[in-house]
């Protein structure tokens, strides 16, 4: 039984405005943010989407954006989605973060010195809450709408054994299409609303 999952990231916040690191600490969406919600919605509009259930992180700028795309408030918070945690570099200028090491397809455990998560962890609880979500799907009929952050659906985007690829960024308000079956998430779309593009893998 397949079911679908679209997985997305939240509009343009303050910080990400400013060039800030911004993990477990939160910013409120810009009018730029929330434009790109609605224009989110409208895709979703467009393309008949229904949703059976809805999901955020429990960060204020996941929580709103689900609501401008779906005006609903009858969803469900979950720790499990949230971002990346990046410790004391929470708040910081972007400038200031680690680099990647030398052939790394991520920050693997730069941030654990400084209080942060590697992305072992990050991805491992991505994976263990959307499983849950999705075996808790009533239906195929009907997805699933989970909104969560870039850096937690990157770490989740190789959990499930994906390799980076070029044509892939989460950009604000990017909608990951996964689908589910046999205890398996299949990413077949990304979708950028705003650029009006879909990559289909």
């Amino acid at each position: 039984m397949t079911k679908t999952l679209y997985l997305m990231r939240h509009g343009q916040t303050l910080f990400n405005k400013r060039h800030r690191i911004q993990g477990w600490c939160d910013a409120p969406l810009t009018d730029l943010g929330v434009y790109q919600a609605q224009v989110a919605g409208q895709y979703f509009k467009n393309a008949g989407v229904v949703f059976d259930a809805a999901y955020s992180s429990t960060s204020e700028r996941a929580c709103d954006t689900l609501e401008i795309v779906t005006g609903r408030t009858d969803y469900t918070r979950l720790k499990g989605v949230k971002e990346w945690n990046f410790g004391l570099f929470e708040a910081q200028p972007e400038r200031l973060q680690p680099k990647f090491r030398a052939g790394a397809v991520s920050f693997e455990d730069l941030y654990v010195p400084y209080g942060g998560e590697d992305v072992t962890q990050v991805g491992e609880r991505m994976l263990t809450t959307l499983t849950e979500v999705m075996k808790k799907t009533p239906t195929v009929e009907n997805p699933t709408l989970v909104v969560s952050h870039g850096g937690a659906m990157w770490a989740f985007y190789l959990k499930v054994g994906y390799f980076p690829d070029p044509n892939i960024y989460f950009s604000n308000c990017a909608i990951c299409h996964y689908q589910y079956e046999n205890d398996q998430f299949l990413l077949r779309q990304v979708i950028d609303p705003l650029a009006k593009t879909v990559y289909d893998l």
